[in-house]
């Protein structure tokens, strides 16, 4: 598949992707990620990692004032987070990193303890995961 034909079969995901940025979603998904109900917290986090991923650098700004990064702390840390939303925050961690604003923030909380303490996590996928986002978190301090 050439790279045209990549962008033409993502162009309505980014249409909407811009649509959230620019309409202030950003802020709700965040919200949203703290819910008390886990499918509402994953669907958030599933959004919010494709915008990290197709539009970091027009979703810098909105991402770091929802405070995501603390709100991807305090899920990783808690104990009673569900495996799919610890995946997920580490899989958002890596995506974020790619901007410097939200990086310092990462570097400023002990991100690289909390997810070290997950590579012995019980759920083998959580435990890949943040063995991938330790190696991450290394290289990019």
């Amino acid at each position: 598949m050439t790279q045209q034909a990549a962008q033409d079969i993502l162009r309505p995901y980014y249409d909407v992707i811009r649509t959230i940025v620019e309409s202030g979603g950003i802020k709700h998904l965040v919200t949203m990620a703290t819910s008390e109900h886990v499918i509402m917290q994953n669907e958030a986090l599933v959004a919010l990692g494709l915008i990290a991923a197709l539009e970091l650098q027009s979703a810098e700004c909105h991402l770091e004032g929802a405070k995501l990064v603390q709100v991807l702390h305090r899920l990783l840390s808690d104990d009673r987070s569900a495996p799919e939303i610890k995946y997920n925050s580490m899989v958002l961690i890596c995506a974020v990193m790619g901007s410097e604003p939200l990086h310092k923030e990462v570097q400023s909380l002990a991100f690289l303890e909390v997810v070290s303490k997950l590579r012995s996590h019980e759920n083998k996928t959580v435990a890949q995961q943040a063995s991938l986002t330790e190696q991450k978190l290394t290289v990019q301090s």
